[in-house]
């Protein structure tokens, strides 16, 4: 009996013993490097994809330009390009806030290389500094930092978050422990903890996707073997959470297929003869081909996210492709995971596009109204009235002369309203600088930039204003907004203010900020959650209040 209970004790003892290790096993440098109480991270195994089957046409070709061009190729820089073996984006968190988060590279090799070197051809201008008591160089002239971490590994970043990064202390592998364990094996790796992304950076995601960045954590992995697989976990705070965020992935597969589709056709467009029977010329063959390949590539990852398997576990999601071997399993699996992440970020240039242009809409119609106060010696009143003082056409018919629309104008007839028999026809007319991209579709005439009036703000229904009465300052002031609800362009709907009813509600493009134009002629953004205070401020002309930063 004694013997059993110590063999028994000693195996328990043992058991506790490699469990510690296996939880302690040290990581390598560049996985060790990732922060738990940051962001996340990218891993690529970029050695294992490059031996992969997919890439054996690219290695043949490489082996073909003989071994000497490769000792010479390999020798002319520091890390020498071909062993080149992993990479690793680092997201810590914004040091001072954000829509951007700050990030750092890690790049790791298969072969030691001589530190000095790397410095000295690298950084050529760098100059030395310390965070606290780690030395790293900084080329102040093209905003770059690095780190040499040991013989194998090299930190590159922007100079202040390399810096920060090297100043923090950072917890140990914290929520990404499973993803880095995936980091050693897998290809590829991603994790996010999403909670800590800053909500300008959710704001701009498109919002049918927005429940995805809720989730607490996000880890994807491509693992390459007989068969590539892509593996998707969503981790939630609750099922309530999980289920949002389950139709947020399904619709995000289908914008996934929206952009496939318009990549489709751009490669059919490069196929087919543009006339039947066509024949084209050589110089047409190549690109032909390569779209031929591109179609049928395309085709076949479109059949994958058709049949995507999404599973619900209480509180977590998860999906999984699996792709068959063969020359392009490798890059189709590469595709599937990236689709999931690129399609976020393409959807985000664009709206950041359609920004972009809607702060080039605010800018021309605050310079017509400048331009119509030029002319007038004020501005224009937020409606043209009847000698009874009845609103029958928009400021925005106004300024009609001031944004290139003359002729326009002058067909209106100002003494009828908006929608006349007679009016109505060139109300319907579509100004495309009154149009928000991506908010107006087709054939919508509908106007979100509207204006505050009456009771203290810049504008008054009936009668022009002019910029001496603007007493807070036209810094101060707003001029145009971008409003949730739309109105025909041409009809006298604006924004009645009363210092005693709730503000209407703003922005139509994002959920979380709107645009403004001030009567300055400068277009900023505005934070939806602004203190109600603030943002009356900012509305009045002459309520004489001390306006702070906080919107």
């Amino acid at each position: 009996m004694h013997t059993s209970l110590r063999a028994i004790l000693i195996t328990a003892l043992a058991i506790a013993c490699l469990s510690s290790a296996r939880a302690d096993e040290k990581l390598p440098t560049d996985l060790a490097a990732v922060p738990g109480d940051g962001i996340g991270f990218i891993h690529i195994r970029v050695g294992e994809v490059l031996q992969g089957e997919a890439m054996k046409p690219v290695r043949q070709l490489l082996e073909k330009a003989g071994p000497k061009a490769l000792k010479a190729f390999n020798e002319r820089f520091v890390p020498a390009p071909l062993s080149i073996d992993r990479l690793t984006l680092i997201i810590i968190k914004p040091d001072q806030g954000g829509p951007e988060p700050p990030f750092v590279f890690i790049v790791g090799t298969s072969k030691p290389f001589d530190a000095s070197k790397v410095i000295s051809a690298g950084l050529p201008r760098a100059q030395e500094q310390k965070a606290g008591d780690v030395k790293y160089y900084v080329d102040s002239e093209n905003d770059l930092a690095m780190k040499v971490l040991d013989d194998r590994h090299l930190l590159l970043g922007p100079s202040s978050t390399v810096a920060q990064y090297l100043s923090s202390k950072p917890m140990g592998s914290g929520p990404f422990r499973e993803a880095l364990r995936d980091a050693q094996t897998k290809a590829a790796t991603i994790a996010l903890n999403s909670s800590l992304l800053p909500g300008e950076a959710i704001a701009e995601l498109p919002p049918p996707l927005q429940p995805l960045a809720r989730a607490k954590l996000i880890h994807a992995s491509l693992d390459i073997g007989k068969e590539s697989k892509v593996d998707l976990r969503l981790h939630f705070a609750d099922v309530e959470a999980a289920k949002a965020g389950e139709g947020a992935l399904r619709e995000g597969v289908g914008m996934a297929r929206e952009e496939l589709k318009k990549i489709k056709k751009e490669a059919e467009d490069k196929v087919y003869a543009k006339k039947p029977g066509e024949i084209s010329p050589y110089a047409d063959l190549p690109e032909a081909a390569v779209a031929l390949i591109a179609l049928g590539a395309i085709t076949q990852l479109d059949e994958y996210l058709q049949n995507l398997p999404v599973k619900r576990e209480e509180s977590a999601l998860h999906a999984t492709v699996t792709i068959p071997s063969g020359p392009y399993g490798t890059l189709l699996a590469t595709a599937a995971l990236g689709t999931g992440f690129a399609i976020p970020a393409v959807q985000k240039v664009r709206m950041a596009a359609a920004r972009s242009q809607s702060q080039n809409n605010l800018k021309q119609i605050a310079l017509a109204l400048h331009n119509y106060h030029s002319a007038y010696d004020q501005f224009p009143a937020a409606a043209i009235c009847d000698k009874n003082g009845k609103p029958l056409l928009s400021w925005r018919v106004a300024i009609l002369p001031y944004i290139e629309q003359d002729n326009l104008y002058k067909q209106f007839k100002l003494d009828e309203p908006w929608d006349s028999e007679h009016n109505k026809k060139f109300s319907d007319v579509l100004i495309k600088v009154y149009q928000i991209p991506g908010v107006n579709k087709p054939g919508d005439n509908l106007c979100y930039y509207r204006v505050f009036h009456s009771k203290g703000a810049i504008f008054d229904l009936r009668k022009g204003t002019r910029i001496q009465d603007i007493s807070d300052g036209t810094s101060n002031t707003i001029m145009i907004v971008e409003a949730a609800d739309g109105v025909p362009w041409a009809k006298p709907d604006d924004l009645e203010y009363d210092p005693e009813k709730p503000l209407p509600k703003l922005g139509k493009q994002y959920p979380e900020i709107f645009q403004a134009a001030f009567a300055d002629g400068s277009v900023r953004v505005i934070q939806k959650k602004a203190p109600e205070k603030t943002l009356r401020a900012l509305i009045t002309r002459g309520g004489g209040e001390v306006i702070g930063n906080d919107f």
